[in-house]
């Protein structure tokens, strides 16, 4: 959601001096991430993308002080202080870090040659942020483990995500996601096929079922079969004489070691140019 409200703006601004927006991606990324806490979490609304998955954000603080629930349907939702912390900790830690990172990188504090305060303060940042993915790879395996809690913000405000109603309905159909599946596994095939077939060779296979037969008359005798052009530079194929451009035989002899000649399917053994006859 944030990413589709940024490339919106920037629209907007896409007649102004070029790189004005540049400057204040960071600014920019944290008012989008503000606009979707207030009109979603603050007014105790899910996400976008966690109201399709039909979850919202439960206290497990108050749940704590009364006991096991009967359903993972019950529960209050978040506190303002919850609320608060919540937009803090995404919205403002996540600019505070990303402005920290750009000013240390511009100032070139990680340089040796930067006095020793500087190289410090670069080793911290580098080492809080070592520490934090590590913090974030054993949540990770936490959440894997008992479904509770997927990163550490909300893992240190106890804000779970639970579901939002007992029923809902899919947003999408098992006959689009079929026909999706079934499309991709398509196109990765032909990626992967589609560079291992010779294309003289296929044409070779085919033309016995191809209706049109003139592939032997007068004027295909002038034509490189392979680009189908009169040849800048003809050659011809050895032993069966036919005519070729030298760039298409050349490059099909050295790519193939037994390549055929796409007319004749003979295979070419030798190449060498043509001289055309001096009329009498």
């Amino acid at each position: 959601m944030s990413a589709m409200l940024k490339e919106q703006l920037v629209k907007v601004f896409s007649l102004m001096k070029p790189g004005m927006l540049f400057q204040y991606e960071a600014e920019l990324d944290a008012f989008l991430e503000f606009l979707i806490w207030r009109f979603s979490i603050w007014v105790d609304k899910p996400t976008p993308g966690i109201a399709l998955m039909n979850l919202r954000y439960r206290n497990e603080r108050a749940l704590e002080a009364r006991g096991k629930v009967r359903t993972g349907l019950e529960g209050p939702g978040l506190t303002v202080a919850q609320k608060l912390w919540y937009c803090v900790a995404t919205v403002g830690g996540q600019y505070i870090w990303a402005r920290l990172q750009s000013f240390s990188a511009f100032r070139r504090w990680g340089d040796s040659e930067q006095r020793s305060v500087a190289r410090g303060a670069w080793i911290l940042i580098q080492r809080i942020e070592g520490l934090y993915k590590a913090a974030s790879f054993g949540n990770l395996l936490l959440f894997l483990y008992t479904g509770r809690y997927r990163n550490l913000i909300e893992r240190a405000l106890k804000a779970r995500l639970v579901y939002g109603s007992p029923n809902m309905n899919r947003a999408v159909s098992f006959e689009y996601m079929n026909r999706q599946l079934v499309w991709n596994e398509f196109s990765e095939m032909l990626l992967l096929l589609l560079p291992l077939l010779n294309s003289s060779s296929m044409k070779n296979l085919l033309r016995p079922f191809s209706k049109d037969k003139s592939s032997s008359s007068k004027e295909d005798d002038f034509t490189c079969p392979i680009c189908q052009a009169s040849p800048t530079v003809p050659f011809l194929a050895l032993p069966c004489q036919h005519r070729y451009c030298y760039y298409c035989l050349r490059t099909r002899c050295a790519a193939v070691p037994a390549f055929r000649c796409s007319r004749c399917n003979e295979p070419i053994v030798a190449m060498q140019r043509h001289v055309n006859e001096p009329k009498q």
